[in-house]
């Protein structure tokens, strides 16, 4: 069965064992113990208990590959292996060793790494490439430049559990390995083959020899069905199935795949750049939700995927559909913008193929266009983060939601104002933002790295006055998150209240701080908060001209100004938030401190 890699994730990890391949040939056969596949009939083991390659007298490329198991890229892998060239290696005449593969045909279309020594010129060197499909790319040179006439040497290969790659060399046929170069390259984490490659012209057809192949590391059993790790709507008849792992030509088979009403089962299935396409009989409806019934997938190790899942047909977008919500256009150094958007419309929409854009003062035009290339579904009322560095923002706003952000190349964004554009796959207008760091909360001093919120998200992008700062109490930004000014309609009152009236400060992990929330029916106030012991004398400042949001906590954990712990008693918290029209809002509670026994 051929099998199709879809995507290239390593499989839960079931069990854990031992991978060894050691090769050298010596029972004078590479067919058994273990099986090498490919070319056999260009290659022999001859009287030296060497891969000899014995191809037929023509221009061509040969291989043989030999299964190794499910690598586990969570541990540290090495490769080792010998080689003999009699000829002077050139683009013409040279070698692969294939460290990875996902591929058993090393002359197809695969993705893996490996290692190549050939190219014109006396000066060849040991050369580290990774292959995406059928392109590749030079990970690394190796420093030692003496393979150019009928090489002889060992190669040993460590890669460690970051993807850093190491390349040495032996040429004195020993263990005197020296390091030859390096690179660090995480592309690929699957890989299931290693192997030799050869390419030879008419006069070197037996000219290539191989030995002493040594594979260390772990393998993956994998015990555990494939599973559907992506499926959406592609087209009006269209949709297309992402699996976590290689499947077998199982997922090509029409009949292992039903939708519900009217479809069936599909008419065609293709594999397509990123996944499996099926097409069906029926265009679907908007905003409807199909019901498609998989069976019988099978993974490369046998095992069998049976699913029903649902998948939202998604609506395009009009004018005002999906709105700006969050923006931080002035991020800490090294770190990155993100924007965020809102979905104000009833209907579920697919931002595949959408653009961010901005306007180009100097073609007094919209400009530099950013497409979102990937197929995120966005929900009525649901909102979508879109940054150039996840990991960055991620580390610079604990109030995050990482499921709800997605990473790509994003237009710059002045830190002082511009103009900011949605656009459909067809460039028509969704929502434009208008923004300037004059919209900032007065009364911060920097605005880098605060992010500006929408306090109504259905209402429009350039109302200036729904625009504020995101609150310092929640880390000045919400990426992926509800906003922290926000207005909450379900909100009747102002309210202020205290989660823990009795605590014990002794860190027994229970009732250790007090805490006290607060719900704001207006955006952008300001909050004090301390506490008094019962003679009014302040013991602590809690909170101190902080920007609020319109809800969020806040803890005591007992000390005093001194950072000593406060006496045994009844303490009153004092809270007050300011707003800009001068609105003051004040609450008083009390609170016991008392040592458990």
């Amino acid at each position: 069965m051929r099998p199709h890699f879809l995507l290239f994730i390593i499989p839960f990890i079931s069990v854990q064992i031992c991978a060894q391949i050691n090769e050298d040939f010596s029972d004078g056969d590479f067919t058994n113990n273990p099986t090498w596949q490919g070319d056999v009939n260009n290659f022999i083991v001859n009287t030296n208990n060497e891969l000899q390659l014995n191809a037929p007298s023509v221009t061509d490329t040969s291989f043989l590959s030999v299964e190794t198991g499910i690598l586990d890229f969570s541990s540290n892998v090495s490769w080792e292996f010998y080689v003999k060239l009699d000829l002077s290696p050139s683009n013409s005449n040279n070698f692969r060793f294939y460290l990875t593969s996902d591929n058993a045909n090393l002359k197809g279309s695969l993705n893996g790494y490996f290692i190549r020594v050939g190219e014109n010129g006396s000066t060849d060197k040991i050369k580290l490439y990774r292959q995406d499909g059928i392109n590749t790319t030079l990970l690394a040179t190796g420093l030692n430049g003496s393979y150019g006439v009928n090489p002889e040497f060992k190669v040993r290969v460590n890669r460690d559990v970051n993807g850093n790659w190491e390349l040495l060399s032996d040429s004195l046929g020993g263990t005197n390995f020296i390091y030859e170069g390096g690179a660090t390259d995480n592309n690929h984490l699957f890989s299931t083959f290693i192997g030799v490659w050869c390419k030879r012209t008419t006069s070197n057809t037996d000219n290539f020899y191989f030995d002493d192949i040594i594979l260390s590391g772990n393998t993956i059993v994998d015990n555990d069905a494939p599973q559907v790790s992506a499926a959406f709507v592609k087209g009006p008849q269209l949709i297309e199935i992402q699996y976590n792992e290689p499947v077998t030509s199982s997922a090509e088979q029409i009949t292992n795949y039903n939708l519900n009403f009217n479809n069936g089962n599909p008419l065609i299935i293709s594999l397509g750049i990123t996944g499996l396409e099926l097409l069906f009989n029926n265009p679907f409806i908007s905003n409807d939700t199909l019901v498609l019934d998989i069976n019988n997938i099978e993974d490369l190790s046998g095992n069998l995927l049976d699913t029903t899942i649902n998948i939202i047909v998604p609506d395009t977008a009009s004018t005002g559909d999906i709105l700006f919500n969050e923006l931080l256009f002035d991020p800490f150094a090294g770190s990155s913008d993100f924007v965020e958007f809102y979905n104000a419309s009833n209907s579920s929409i697919d931002l595949y193929h959408y653009f961010i854009a901005d306007y180009d003062a100097s073609d007094a035009e919209i400009g530099n266009y950013k497409q979102i290339d990937e197929h995120y579904v966005l929900a009525a009322s649901e909102i979508v983060c879109f940054t150039e560095d996840t990991a960055s923002t991620i580390a610079d706003f604990f109030t995050h939601n990482s499921v709800k952000m997605i990473q790509m190349d994003l237009p710059s964004f002045p830190n002082d104002s511009a103009t900011i554009y949605l656009l459909t796959p067809d460039s028509n207008i969704v929502d434009k933002f208008s923004y300037s760091d004059d919209m900032h909360f007065e009364l911060i001093n920097d605005p880098e790295g605060v992010s500006l919120e929408k306090i109504i998200s259905s209402e429009n992008s350039n109302i200036i006055s729904n625009w504020t700062s995101a609150a310092e109490s929640i880390g000045w930004g919400t990426p992926g998150m509800e906003n922290s000014q926000r207005f909450n309609q379900l909100i009747g009152a102002d309210q202020f209240e205290v989660q823990t009236e009795v605590f014990s400060p002794d860190n027994d992990g229970y009732d250790d701080v007090a805490v006290f929330s607060y719900q704001l029916t207006t955006s952008g106030m300001v909050g004090n908060a301390n506490i008094y012991d019962k003679s009014g004398r302040l013991i602590k400042q809690l909170l101190s001209n902080e920007l609020l949001g319109t809800e969020g906590q806040f803890t005591w954990d007992g000390t005093n100004v001194n950072n000593q712990k406060a006496g045994i008693g009844i303490y009153l918290v004092y809270f007050e938030a300011f707003g800009e029209d001068g609105l003051v809002i004040n609450h008083k509670k009390s609170i016991t401190l008392k040592t458990v026994f």
